[in-house]
């Protein structure tokens, strides 16, 4: 039988609003689902609901695409143990060092309450230095008490990216847990659809003096849309951006509006709200750039469609997409050089459609290259190989183990 990966996540299908961390593990699920047989433990609403999904059935396993879903309200420790029991996983798969999930799972771990199985945690960027400074005085005390208390002990490590791998090795070092050596950088998986997606057609006329930026992500400080905000406001031409995604944190949102409500009437700034997956390519062929200031990214899956639609981006250094003017797909800037990225913003405004079309193709190519040279599928079968030489042995059938008792 196939190895059995239990995973525990805040957030799954058809749930969106959790942006990447929603792609990253059902896309891998469906990369390798034929190999292993994934179960995986989640909430019953999407990231910001109130209410559960109505789509789908609720506390019980349901088959979604390659994996069986358990949604549900209930993540108690009880809860938790039940299902682990229930499964019998070799591989418990976790989705985030802070969430309610990781704690809980590790500390029935650290009780001794869980049958044996390997530990893969994925912090999907959470290490970045930029997403570590906020609510730093919730995560600092917390790392420091978790590595003292041994919870991550023996856990291996999914880095994402070689600059994830340094993030991940710094906090493991740091926090004592050891263990250090337990890490595999595996990049997190594009959606296998994308492969299918044509090039772009005719993409909007770039007329020097105006352009239109989108910005799609969750607006929260992580994502850090005051900043481009403030820059805006000191840029000359006619500017449009647009705001796509959902409001994680309403306190922020009402900074950036305060933001919005100061820009000259040359910048007009709309919110659009949260957009479904299927729609995010067309989106991108409405625009002429990508605005994406993060403090960090493990993956940035949004920048990756962007390309797929023929659609420069203007990001931070903090992703793993660097050196993009080498590449003609965009720019990777410093957050910390204001100045640059005001110089980068008037050169979009002032960009003619000559420089424009060779800058669209180029995000393109760059797409290309990225989807065909990346060795995705062989990164996540070493991920959780890995993970089975620590564990107990893969499960056999009934026929086989009566076979090998007949053998004796």
């Amino acid at each position: 039988m196939k190895p059995r990966v239990l995973v525990f996540a805040d957030w799954y299908l058809p749930g969106y609003k959790a942006g990447g961390a929603v792609s990253a593990i059902s896309n891998l699920i469906e990369l390798v689902g034929d190999e292993f047989e994934f179960w995986v433990f989640t909430r019953d609403r999407d990231l910001t609901d109130r209410v559960p999904y109505t789509s789908v059935p609720l506390n019980h396993w349901v088959t979604v695409g390659k994996a069986q879903v358990f949604y549900t309200c209930e993540i108690s420790l009880r809860s938790l143990l039940r299902k682990v029991r229930e499964i019998h996983p070799d591989i418990i798969y976790l989705n985030s060092f802070f969430s309610r999930f990781t704690f809980r799972t590790l500390l029935l771990r650290r009780l001794g309450l869980l049958p044996p199985a390997s530990i893969v945690l994925a912090p999907r960027g959470e290490f970045s230095p930029g997403a570590l400074e906020l609510k730093r005085f919730r995560k600092w005390p917390y790392r420091k008490l978790a590595f003292a208390a041994g919870l991550y002990r023996d856990v291996r490590w999914q880095a994402s990216s070689k600059m994830e791998e340094e993030h991940i090795r710094s906090m493991v070092v740091h926090g004592g847990s050891g263990g250090d050596g337990n890490m595999l950088v595996a990049p997190d998986v594009p959606n296998p659809s994308l492969l299918s997606v044509p090039p772009p057609g005719s993409r909007p006329a770039k007329e020097p003096g105006a352009v239109r930026f989108v910005f799609l992500s969750r607006v929260s400080r992580k994502k850090n849309l005051e900043f481009v905000l403030e820059l805006l406001g000191a840029t000359v031409g006619e500017i449009g951006l647009d705001i796509y995604g959902p409001i994680e944190d309403p306190a922020y949102w009402r900074r950036c509006e305060e933001q919005i409500r100061r820009l000259p009437d040359s910048v007009r700034v709309s919110y659009k709200g949260p957009l479904a997956p299927e729609q995010v390519l067309q989106v991108f062929g409405s625009y002429h750039f990508q605005l994406l200031s993060t403090l960090g990214e493990n993956f940035g899956y949004t920048i990756m469609e962007g390309f797929a639609a023929g659609c420069p981006v203007l990001t931070s250094d903090q992703t793993p997409w660097r050196a993009l003017p080498k590449s003609r797909a965009g720019w990777d800037l410093p957050l910390q050089d204001r100045a640059q990225w005001r110089e980068t913003i008037q050169g979009c405004v002032d960009m003619d459609q000559s420089t424009y079309e060779s800058l669209s193709l180029g995000a393109r190519t760059y797409f290309e290259e990225q989807m065909a040279t990346s060795a995705y599928r062989q990164r996540a079968m070493e991920l959780f190989h890995h993970a089975l030489g620590a564990a107990v042995p893969p499960r056999t059938s009934p026929a086989l183990e009566k076979s090998a008792r007949a053998g004796d």
